[in-house]
């Protein structure tokens, strides 16, 4: 598995899609985006993107950026997903090819143009698919002598969405059960509206209900629907209730009226509930939910008047939204929405160490959100019961010597920073309150609900349970990898057998291997955006890629999963290839000249017949290897082309996983 793959929780092959849409091949490029993900619309906005932290074109110049991988899947999904209004073709490029004879460096054969393969795809597979993918379950569900059940999802939030999507495919009746007016958790009532186009979310959640998925909106469970009466009646539960209440500090002032949870503030906002912050306002944190807060803080104040008075509309109807919605929003204040002249932010970390994404970073710097990095709570101060400041010191350092969050301050440099409202983006916690006092479930000692890793199953056999709830706050692609575990772990439980995972591998010659032309000289493009007078309060602000910028970002994806391989048996040791590679990642070297560690001995021996140390002691060495620093390659094929005797090809890694019923 390459590293984008093998980064991302749901294993999505991102050079496949990629490369497609490289290739101008939109339709391919959105089935391999969304064959393991069925929140691929959500996922291509507002995803954490792991799969560009593993890049490797983030470590070869000359930008030293990785392929802008989470924004090329929203150009697809524009196109093929289900908020595209019709199919768009976009651009197509012809196939291109690097000028393979002007890099001729002897009298070695180039293939011709029709045995070329067009980068990034092989002969025959074009992409690696894994076990939860939308051909695997549905193939799974046509086996012979199945059971079909009946499950109840708790929550409509992103695990719970792909429990659903997961168990319909293989032939299950699914009901959900959404204490909200609307479906998608904290994507929907904690991601403020600026970041993702709700109308998307909508088509996207629509799509998994048309799969034969029922839900059941303003419907709370430990109220007149319990845990216990949904064990009663469906033969499995999945719990993925979120983490949907915010932490708050343990320090002096934290209850004067004008303190407030950042989960708090994006449940009224996106809810449209009028919320008084006055002019000046202080984030406590340095993550994405406390970028999120000040920013969605400083847009209280940016209303057109249509949009006032949409909002008077739907405040008119308050009343009439359910008991449940009402008791996560008590802390709703309703006021004028003055304007917020001032947002600070004070994070415990240092600008390199805050956990905040970098674009996240670069959008409040924009909007002119100031930040203030090394600085703590200390205490906050009133008057006449209301917030008037917030107190803060120093950081000295945040994490100690064995690497574990223990904030250590320096005493004697408090200073007071007047505000009128401090946001509290520190955490979030669970309400377990569905639970009902169930004792047959276990909770951990973080207050989260104890699980079966592999499965999602929880000390009651027939609950499951994923997403925040069972492991703490992560990315939405975490927690739908927690649904496609806990989809199979029902399953299993349902046909009462498991399954075992056939991991086929497939190596693919491709004997006419090309690049896209100048694939490492092409920059990473910022993605289009909203310029800053023009974002108000429910602006989208990221416009996407165009097609036209979006083959030219694919281009720079250095295909990892194109390998070049050594036959040790048609080496002549002429160093050919190492002259010829431009990025210095060949070398020849002798035996004795190794060091390494038993997994270098295993293979000496295995490969020679004898330890590494019997073969360093030869008088006059007879053994050497080629090493390779395949982080410095960018799959040229220059060494493959260089090579006299055939001794290196370039192959295609690909691999299916497939679902095996245990008898």
């Amino acid at each position: 598995m390459v590293k984008c793959q093998q980064a991302c929780p749901v294993h999505t092959d991102a050079r496949g899609y990629v490369t497609a849409v490289a290739r101008g091949e939109w339709e391919l490029g959105y089935t391999i985006a969304h064959d393991p993900n069925p929140l691929s619309t959500i996922c291509g906005r507002i995803c954490g993107a792991p799969c560009e932290k593993a890049c490797r074109r983030g470590v070869i110049g000359p930008d030293y950026e990785p392929i802008a991988i989470r924004p090329l899947k929203r150009l697809l999904t524009e196109r093929y997903g289900p908020e595209a209004k019709q199919h768009l073709p976009g651009v197509r490029p012809e196939p291109t090819f690097i000028p393979l004879d002007a890099l001729d460096f002897g009298p070695y054969p180039v293939p011709a143009p029709e045995h070329r393969t067009l980068p990034g795809r092989g002969p025959e597979t074009v992409y690696s698919r894994v076990r939860w993918s939308r051909a695997q379950l549905q193939a799974l569900a046509t086996t012979p002598g199945r059971k079909r059940g009946k499950v109840a999802v708790v929550g409509a939030g992103p695990s719970g969405l792909t429990v659903a999507h997961d168990l319909a495919l293989l032939g299950h009746q699914v009901v959900i059960y959404e204490a909200g007016p609307k479906a998608g958790g904290m994507i929907r009532y904690g991601v403020p509206v600026y970041r993702i186009d709700q109308e998307a979310v909508e088509a996207e959640v629509q799509s998994i209900l048309d799969l034969g998925v029922e839900i059941r909106y303003n419907t709370p469970i430990g109220r007149d629907i319990t845990l216990a009466d949904l064990r009663r009646q469906y033969d499995a539960v999945y719990l993925g209730l979120g983490l949907m209440e915010g932490r708050r500090l343990a320090i002096e002032g934290v209850d004067l009226d004008g303190v407030i949870t950042a989960v708090d503030l994006l449940l009224n906002y996106n809810l449209g509930y009028r919320v008084s912050l006055g002019k000046r306002v202080i984030v406590v944190g340095g993550g994405d939910v406390a970028m999120d807060a000040a920013r969605t803080a400083l847009r209280l104040g940016q209303l057109t008047a249509a949009q006032e008075t949409a909002l008077a509309e739907h405040e008119a109807r308050a009343e009439e939204e359910s008991e449940a919605v009402h008791a996560a929003l008590d802390v709703a204040r309703t006021a004028l929405r003055l304007g917020v002249a001032d947002v600070r932010m004070i994070a415990l970390e240092s600008w390199e160490e805050l956990p905040a994404s970098r674009f996240e970073i670069e959008e409040a710097l924009e909007e002119g959100i100031q930040i203030f990095p090394r600085l703590g709570p200390n205490r906050i101060l009133g008057q006449n019961g209301r917030v008037a400041g917030l107190e803060v010191i120093e950081v000295a350092s945040v994490f100690d010597e064995q690497g574990y969050f223990n904030p250590r301050f320096k005493p004697g440099t408090e200073r007071v920073l007047e505000c009128d409202t401090v946001i509290l983006a520190i955490g979030q916690k669970a309400n377990l309150e569905a639970l009902g006092g169930a004792d047959d479930i276990a909770i951990t000692p973080r207050g989260l609900v104890q699980i079966n890793p592999e499965t999602l199953q929880t000390t009651a056999p027939d609950v499951f349970a994923g997403g925040d709830v069972a492991f703490g706050p992560r990315l939405i692609i975490h927690a739908v990898r927690d649904g496609h575990l806990a989809a199979l772990g029902i399953d299993q439980y349902i046909q009462g057998r498991t399954y075992r995972v056939d991991e086929r591998v497939e190596w693919t010659p491709l004997p006419g291997h090309t690049m896209f032309p100048d694939w490492t000289k092409k920059p990473r493009e910022k993605v289009p955006s909203l310029p800053v007078e023009r974002r108000t309060g429910i602006s989208v602000i990221e416009l996407g890629y165009t097609p036209e910028q979006g083959i030219e970002q694919g281009s720079r994806c250095l295909e990892c999963s194109v390998n070049t391989i050594f036959d040790g048996t048609k080496c002549i040791l002429c160093n050919g290839c190492v002259d010829v590679c431009p990025w210095n990642c060949l070398k020849i070297v002798r035996i004795d000249q190794m060091t390494g560690d038993a997994l270098l001995e295993q293979v000496v021996e295995a490969h020679l017949g004898a330890p590494i140390a019997a073969w360093a002691q030869e008088a006059v060495p007879t053994v050497a290897a080629m090493l390779k620093d395949d982080e410095a390659c960018t799959r040229c094929g220059l060494c493959a082309k260089r090579c006299p005797t055939g001794a290196i090809t370039m192959e295609a890694f690909r691999f299916e996983e497939h679902l095996i019923p245990t008898v």
